[in-house]
C-alpha cells in the first residue's frame, strides 16, 4: 500500500494506493495519523481512488484512526471509494460509522 499527504488548508488529505490488509502498512498509516496530530490537525480526509481492495484488518485501520481523530475533536472522511472497497464496508456496517464523499474536494468543504 502507498501513501501519499497534501495538506488543503486545516485538512489533511491521505491518498492510499493498492491493497488495504493491516500488518507494516497499517503502522505506516498510524504514523501519518499520529503526525498530523502532533501538528494540530485533527480533519482528515483518505482519498480511496487508488485502493484496489480492503480486508477486515484494512477496515480495522481505518476504523482505529477515525476514533483516535474523534478522541482528539477531529474526524476522518472517506473520499472516491470504488463499489469493490464500498461493498464490504456495507456488509459490515461501517458505512454508518464512516461520511463517504463522491470527491475529495466535496469532503473537504464539509469541515469549513
Amino acid at each position: 500500500m502507498g501513501i501519499t499527504t497534501q495538506q488543503k488548508g486545516n485538512v489533511l488529505i491521505v491518498e492510499l494506493e493498492g491493497q488495504l490488509m493491516g500488518g507494516v502498512e497499517a503502522d505506516d498509516f498510524r504514523t501519518v495519523i499520529d503526525d498530523a496530530l502532533r501538528g494540530d490537525v485533527n480533519q482528515i480526509v483518505v482519498d480511496m481512488a487508488k485502493v484496489k481492495w480492503m480486508n477486515s484488518s484494512g477496515q480495522g485501520m481505518l476504523v482505529s484512526a477515525l476514533a483516535t481523530l474523534r478522541a482528539g475533536g477531529g474526524d476522518l472522511k472517506l473520499a472516491n471509494l470504488s463499489e469493490r472497497v464500498r461493498r464490504p464496508l456495507q456488509f459490515t456496517r461501517l458505512d454508518s460509522v464512516f461520511e463517504q464523499y463522491d470527491s475529495v474536494d466535496e469532503a473537504v468543504k464539509t469541515f469549513a
